[in-house]
């Protein structure tokens, strides 16, 4: 299996306070976190190797990552991005662990669910395409709008790819996990910072590999995606990940509920607390989060010493 490079280094602004605690990657998800998500998800597949890019001062990523791995004959190895300069320039910092070979390559802030990804790690392997973009068909055009989007031809061939576009080429949009060839890399150098932000964008280097003659394809290998980018969207990866699982709600072992306390399509996670006869309904509680006996809360977020509820969300 091909390694697996996770980016994991962004500051989450846009989550506000609470993006001052938890590092995206950290932020929790059903009965773990994203980050714990992405390694179990790759290792069950088989992969021998991951490369997480984190910032320097998150050595709780780190921390997260070995326990996630514990049981899994895998290597680890993290890479640091000091300066933000963009996803391409943090997938260029992990160039040395990957090896020369193909390789994935993930968003840290997306959650998705039902992956099937043998598809693609066969045809970047094979040489059967120079780089796979995980896609899946949506129906808004703002959830393209937002992200990016891609023009492609009947074979399911990436013709042309545009960040944050005024307008989708279609309504395929990419999830955030890639899978690349070794031509890849060559292309992701000669990426130039962009007029958009001044970064390097992972976009335009699959644009160049494009323009250079590559094979980029376009695979469904994803039910759904949630792009973290704001507290709600906390709720949202939450809420699909209950629903996948088949569950009402959910108590980590690791946390404290109360008697007849109860949880409606929420989730309260490792380390955090639920009093006797609470009632929680779309809501989220995050490790060393405390919901009082007997409270009602909805459609929020419980962390440690504040609640984001309501106009927050």
């Amino acid at each position: 299996m091909i390694p697996v490079v996770i980016l994991a280094a962004g500051s989450g602004k846009r989550l506000g306070e609470i993006g001052k605690i938890f590092p995206k990657t950290l932020l929790p998800i059903g009965d773990g976190t994203l980050l714990d998500l992405h390694l179990r998800v790759f290792a069950e597949l088989g992969t021998k190797r991951f490369i997480i890019v984190s910032d320097p001062a998150s050595g709780a990523v780190e921390a997260e990552a070995r326990r996630a791995l514990e049981g899994f004959d895998a290597e680890l190895f993290v890479v640091h991005q000091a300066r933000r300069l963009g996803i391409g320039h943090a997938a260029m910092l992990a160039e040395a662990a990957i090896g020369g070979g193909p390789f994935a390559l993930v968003l840290g802030d997306t959650y998705y669910s039902r992956p099937e990804l043998a598809g693609a790690v066969k045809a970047v392997t094979s040489g059967g395409a120079d780089a796979v973009l995980s896609v899946r068909t949506v129906s808004e055009e703002a959830a393209i709008l937002k992200e990016c989007t891609i023009a492609l031809d009947a074979a399911g061939r990436v013709n042309r790819i545009i960040e944050k576009p005024k307008r989708a080429l279609s309504m395929v949009k990419p999830c955030g996990v890639y899978f690349f060839g070794p031509r890849f890399m060559t292309a992701l150098k000669g990426t130039l910072p962009s007029e958009l932000r001044g970064e390097i964008e992972l976009t335009d280097a699959i644009q160049n590999l494009i323009s250079g003659g590559g094979l980029v394809r376009a695979m469904e290998t994803l039910k759904l995606d949630v792009n973290i980018t704001y507290p709600s969207d906390i709720l949202k990866a939450n809420a699909a990940w209950l629903e996948e699982k088949g569950l009402p709600g959910f108590a980590s072992p690791e946390a404290e509920v109360g008697g007849g306390a109860q949880l409606e399509n929420s989730v309260a996670a490792r380390g955090s607390s639920v009093g006797a006869g609470a009632r929680l309904k779309n809501s989220v509680v995050f490790p060393g989060g405390r919901v009082a006996p007997r409270a009602e809360i909805s459609d929020s977020l419980v962390l440690p010493g504040f609640t984001v509820s309501g106009s927050g969300l």
